[in-house]
């Protein structure tokens, strides 16, 4: 008896040789039992993809006068869970780049799909549609959650130094050893028990790591809520591909999801080539890196187009690559820092900021932030700080 685990395939093809080919290439699997139901017209998978259950669909992009991606369109609209693969005829980057936009779980050139590949795509758009419902609970359970505490906030001190442990467990617990090369710094204050900040630096290989630094909008548990669910993703996605914008679509598709009305996230991400001696970053309405050059001694803020993330499927990211010199120094910060104000109700002036860098660039990356933070202290006295402040220096040695 098979013992196999059954796969339900969908494959909207208006080529019968198509589904002939995927039938035989799914029936080579060692590892699962895959049945196939071929649907070879648009206005026909309109009606399958509502009235049966399937596991996986798989959808040609050209069928007829129609095509894949609206299909696509229709099972996110009707709230429709099952991943979708992609299908085309020919390699295009710019479809490539559509379908995991507006949803697809992955995108295959026809003529280059073998068993094994068929079979770990399906695999992983199992795998990834599990991860998005796991996703979906905790959504569910953190802000019912939330709501309860928000409520009774007097007296849930105890619950609300639990959150704060949470939250600090998601930051980075060892910057020492992060790179060989680069020099690490980072300050993290929250305004309350819990923020809405969230900083990471990931390690992509012996030559590559990825700065992080986000920020949602809002203040406590709710915000908290929101930032932990974002570092998760955004980490995720980062060991799995190498572009700045391609993570940020990603990242703004699935966090659209789960994201409530009047709430959204800002954020810069930026990949640092020692090999290359780069620097590629993306931008999310969030305040521009300050890069200082080592030869120059100035300070450029990196800035480009930058939608916020959460708010719509279709924002379109840009990404740009900088040239990087060894004693550059690149200083992440959020909004806290600039929206800082003294007694008198003057905001921090941005000239301290950038004379703590070029005054110490030659120092080391703890020392560069402790002058940057003494220059806001000092402008602020004996102010309280009202938001959240973040600030990550990265120094190439």
């Amino acid at each position: 008896m098979d013992q196999r685990p059954v796969i339900r395939i969908c494959l909207v093809d208006d080529d019968e040789d198509y589904f002939v080919i995927t039938r035989d290439l799914l029936a080579e699997s060692d590892s699962y039992s895959f049945t196939v139901k071929w649907i070879s017209s648009f206005e026909t998978a309109r009606e399958a993809i509502t009235a049966s259950s399937y596991d996986v669909f798989l959808f040609d992009y050209r069928l007829g006068k129609d095509n894949g991606l609206d299909l696509l369109k229709e099972v996110i609209a009707k709230g429709i869970r099952t991943p979708v693969i992609m299908l085309t005829g020919q390699g295009d980057k710019d479809i490539d780049l559509e379908a995991m936009r507006r949803g697809a779980a992955d995108y295959l050139v026809k003529g280059k799909i073998d068993a094994a590949m068929l079979e770990r795509s399906i695999r992983y758009a199992l795998e990834h549609n599990r991860t998005l419902e796991q996703l979906r609970t905790s959504r569910d359970s953190l802000f019912t959650t939330s709501q309860k505490l928000e409520k009774a906030l007097a007296d849930i001190n105890e619950e609300l130094e639990t959150a704060q442990r949470v939250q600090k467990s998601l930051l980075p617990q060892n910057l020492s050893d992060v790179l060989r090369g680069v020099d690490l710094a980072v300050e993290y204050l929250p305004s309350g028990i819990v923020g809405g900040d969230m900083y990471d630096v990931v390690k992509m290989d012996d030559d590559r790591a990825a700065f992080l630094i986000l920020d949602v909008c809002g203040h406590g548990v709710p915000a908290a809520l929101i930032t932990a669910m974002s570092k998760v993703s955004f980490t995720r996605t980062i060991h799995k591909y190498d572009s700045p914008r391609i993570i940020f679509t990603q990242v703004n598709g699935e966090l659209c999801r789960f994201m409530p009305d009047s709430r959204y996230v800002t954020a810069f991400l930026g990949i640092l080539n020692l090999a290359k001696l780069t620097f590629t970053f993306s931008r999310a309405g969030h305040p521009p890196v300050a890069h200082a050059s080592a030869g120059a001694r100035t300070v450029k803020y990196l800035t480009m187009a930058a939608p916020l993330i959460g708010c719509f499927y279709d924002s379109k990211f840009e990404e740009q690559s900088i040239p990087v010199s060894h004693g550059d120094v690149f200083v992440f910060y959020t909004d806290g820092l600039v929206e800082s104000v003294n007694g008198a109700g003057g905001h921090f002036n941005m000239q301290d900021f950038e004379k703590a860098i070029i005054d110490n660039i030659d120092k080391p990356a703890k020392q560069i932030l402790l002058e940057i933070s003494s220059a806001l202290q000092n402008f602020r006295g004996s102010e309280p700080q009202a938001d959240d402040v973040t600030i990550l220096v990265v120094k190439v040695q």
